[in-house]
């Protein structure tokens, strides 16, 4: 089960370095504004905004009257620089439910933060209006795989097949893969501490275990990181 408070409490430390971090998480915003350009959604809801890397992208793409953006910390100022008009929650997509439905429900690589992505996806799919879009970005299991075999941690994710029998037959399936190289393990640690990639759980590693554990990442992967990421399109 994810820790929510130590992954709110990493998230809220480290708000103000994302941006300049988040190399993989920005393409996949890009990508993701360009598979649902050329029309204009009404009302959108976006599930973890978080500094508005994906925001600031929509807010420039697509004519909207509502738009409403959700995280588990408070990043409100954040979102009004983009756009005063953008109404912003502060609540976990776990905990937040409502009546209104939506032309636009869309997150970018946030649900892996989900309790249960299962049901997650379904919940935001009944937020939709009859002819509404979901569009997600998210992380395949393949993602940082490197992590998971070195520091033994990372978080639970579905495999492709499960992924797909969550939406229909016709919906848009793209999986993207991409290499970080880094120039020493300290670079590795700040970028994971920084894209919050370490919330899953408290370091209880001595520094020479740590020490260790680098240099055979050195020495299996050259201290690179692969991201593996996975765009879903699905109209109502």
């Amino acid at each position: 089960m994810l820790n929510k408070t130590l992954i709110k409490k990493n998230f809220e430390k480290n708000i103000s370095k994302y941006d300049d971090n988040a190399f993989v998480q920005k393409k996949m915003a890009q990508r993701l504004c360009e598979l649902i350009k050329g029309k204009n959604y009404a009302k959108i809801l976006e599930i973890g905004s978080y500094s508005g890397v994906l925001t600031k992208k929509i807010n420039e793409v697509i004519n909207f009257e509502r738009y409403l953006a959700l995280d588990i910390i408070d990043c409100s100022s954040y979102i009004k620089k983009i756009n005063p008009e953008i109404e912003f929650k502060n609540i976990d997509i776990d905990d937040f439910k409502t009546d209104e439905k939506f032309d636009l429900i869309i997150s970018n690589a946030a649900l892996q933060w989900s309790g249960d992505f299962k049901k997650t996806v379904k919940k935001l799919k009944s937020y939709l209006k009859k002819e509404g879009t979901i569009a997600l970005s998210f992380f395949s299991n393949k993602n940082l795989y490197q992590i998971k075999d070195i520091f033994n941690t990372g978080l639970e994710y579905l495999s492709d097949e499960e992924i797909k029998g969550l939406f229909s037959a016709d919906a848009y399936f793209e999986k993207k893969e991409e290499n970080l190289v880094f120039q020493n393990g300290l670079e590795i640690l700040k970028h994971l501490k920084y894209t919050g990639v370490n919330s899953i759980k408290e370091n209880t590693l001595s520094y020479l275990e740590i020490k260790k554990k680098l240099e055979l990442f050195k020495k299996k992967y050259n201290n690179t990181l692969t991201y593996s990421s996975i765009y879903v399109i699905e109209r109502n």
